[in-house]
């Protein structure tokens, strides 16, 4: 069928061999074929995913990519052909172009030499820069393809938000809501339902307190809200990034927030690690990401308004590792310690109680 959905896109491709790449929720493959050209390897993304948005999210992903190419300067793989709907086949997928390089896995980060992190950070910086400046964007609310274009999602399960801070409380009222007595969003998981009780009600009149005396942020645009090792192609002797990966996973808010998540995600091995934190390689490397950032938008400033809101927004990060706490133990293996990541958890947000 893998081979049927390349030649129903490019009848002048003839795929020779498949290699199935494993992470990821939707199926990717990378595929070798003969072109009237020459040999090539390229990549096939069919959404398979059971999330209620994921052909929704799927739509946007090319579309993205595409814009990206156009308009900015982040590195991503080119976009060959994509199909929205069919009879046989997963639908949507796409083709894409297959990037030489090194994915990292983030367990492994802190090992590198401090000089190919503070690239990957820096070189974050910037492409994030670059993906901001395709805003601003009218609403707040998860990106989805709709109609060949990108939009943000308005639906009674998933509305979308004019004010982002009124978002991103209604969003963490329900991450702790399903914190309190479930254990989070994977209860059939969960081994300790109550484990974080007794932080919820103090994190829950934190956030109330807090984020409505947050000054205005900047205005919503696209934020990639998987920025990660495992979403990078990088050359590993330089930490040069090569690609930028897996645009499924898109919302409309403002660039803190999503500064906030990128660096929340590329600094997790060292917040998790005593040595690095006593070492301060964790503010060396957010200086980087902050540095490689200011070197793209012309007059931002991380000045104070702009440190307290992406203070806020690390710990409305947080919860939502809280919340995932039992579906990340089962599926990372650097995770096989549940109550030694939860009481890492606990430590970060007790330091806002």
């Amino acid at each position: 069928m893998l081979a049927e959905m390349v030649c129903h896109l490019r009848s002048s491709w003839t795929p020779v061999n498949i290699e199935h790449i494993v992470e990821g929720v939707n199926s990717t493959v990378a595929i070798d074929i003969d072109t009237p050209t020459g040999e090539q390897r390229i990549v096939l993304k069919a959404s398979t995913s059971t999330h209620p948005l994921a052909e929704d999210r799927s739509r946007a992903e090319p579309r993205v990519l595409s814009l990206l190419q156009r308009k900015t300067a982040v590195p991503v793989p080119a976009v060959f052909d994509t199909c929205d709907d069919h009879e046989t086949y997963p639908t949507p997928y796409f083709l894409m172009e297959y990037v030489d390089g090194e994915t990292i896995n983030h367990a492994d980060a802190p090992n590198l030499p401090v000089d190919v992190r503070e690239t990957i950070f820096r070189e974050a910086g910037q492409n994030l820069a670059e993906l901001h400046t395709l805003g601003p964007l009218d609403e707040v609310g998860d990106l989805v393809g709709k109609d060949n274009e990108v939009s943000v999602l308005d639906t009674p399960d998933s509305p979308s938000y004019d004010v982002f801070h009124e978002w991103l409380l209604d969003s963490y009222e329900e991450t702790l809501n399903q914190l309190l007595g479930e254990g989070g969003y994977f209860p059939e998981l969960t081994k300790d339902p109550n484990r974080f009780d007794d932080l919820v009600p103090e994190i829950r009149n934190y956030l109330r307190e807090t984020v409505p005396n947050l000054l205005p942020p900047e205005p919503a645009t696209y934020c990639h809200k998987d920025y990660r090792y495992g979403n990078l192609v990088v050359v590993p002797e330089t930490g040069a990034t090569r690609a930028v990966l897996d645009w499924a996973n898109l919302m409309s808010a403002p660039p803190g927030f999503n500064l906030a998540i990128a660096e929340s995600k590329l600094l997790k091995p060292d917040l998790n690690t005593d040595a690095d934190a006593s070492a301060g390689r964790a503010g060396e490397l957010r200086r980087a990401l902050w540095e490689g950032y200011e070197s793209v938008r012309d007059g931002w400033a991380f000045d104070t308004a702009t440190r307290d809101r992406i203070r806020v927004y690390r710990l409305a990060f947080r919860l939502d590792q809280m919340a995932c706490l039992p579906l990340f133990s089962r599926i990372d293996p650097t995770l096989d310690d549940r109550d030694a990541r939860a009481a890492e958890h606990r430590a970060f947000a007790e330091q806002y109680l």
